[in-house]
């Protein structure tokens, strides 16, 4: 005799709300354990090759270049070159004085040749501007800075001798005839960094032109000029032509 097989129970609306509940924290489980990891393998992996980049560029900048010349200028430099890549660069010392420095060719296969001194540190403004100017050959130069009262001031170097005031070799200072020391030029000391100059050769003549902030008239740009023997000029900034 066949018994009555117990009919299968229902799944009720509380086990269907737990069954839910252990797929929800399964899957759960699943995401952290297949994204979560390779998301951060990824991050930590970009922030690995951004400190390799960032330690390779500051180190880049810390390598000294073997047989380099040691020179500590604190302000400005001028320089000058030749047509055959010779070059002067004028410096200023922490002591005030100002030096020059001379490189023969270009510097990737060149030399220094010279390292002296071109003005005593009694005649110069310390944290003076400077600008340089010279002939294509640079058998002329001209060298123009501050001194300590503001005072327009030049040297300059003549490969041969011009005339009986315009010798051979450096000369400047207050002795300098021909220089533009002795026209007592003053620029502003508020605005002592803006300082420029110009060399051509005009008629054969050598034309220089100096560019600065005057003490007497601040409110522009003012020009010192001459050519060849010439007395130094001084000239305003032209107003704009008005149509």
């Amino acid at each position: 005799m066949m018994r009555n097989q117990p009919e299968p129970r229902r799944a009720s609306w509380k086990d269907r709300t737990m069954f839910s509940s252990v797929l929800s924290r399964r899957n759960s489980s699943w995401c952290r354990n297949t994204n979560a990891k390779p998301f951060f393998s990824k991050m930590f992996k970009a922030l690995s090759v951004l400190s390799l980049v960032v330690a390779g560029v500051v180190n880049a900048g810390l390598v000294p270049r073997p047989l380099a010349y040691s020179v500590a200028p604190i302000a400005d430099i001028a320089s000058i070159q030749s047509s055959n890549a010779d070059s002067r660069m004028f410096y200023q010392k922490s002591d005030g004085s100002i030096w020059q420095i001379c490189v023969s060719g270009h510097w990737v296969n060149g030399r220094t040749t010279c390292d002296s001194q071109i003005v005593p540190r009694t005649e110069a403004l310390l944290n003076t501007p400077l600008t340089a100017v010279a002939s294509p050959d640079l058998t002329e130069w001209h060298l123009f800075f501050l001194s300590p009262t503001n005072t327009l001031s030049e040297y300059i170097f003549q490969q041969s001798a011009i005339s009986t005031t315009n010798p051979s070799g450096i000369r400047g200072g207050t002795s300098c005839t021909d220089c533009i020391t002795p026209e007592q030029f003053v620029v502003l000391s508020t605005r002592n960094r803006a300082l420029s100059a110009m060399y051509q050769i005009d008629n054969d003549e050598p034309k220089l032109r100096v560019w600065f902030v005057s003490a007497g008239q601040p409110n522009t740009v003012m020009e010192a000029g001459k050519q060849g023997n010439q007395v130094w000029q001084l000239i305003g900034m032209p107003n704009a032509v008005l149509t």
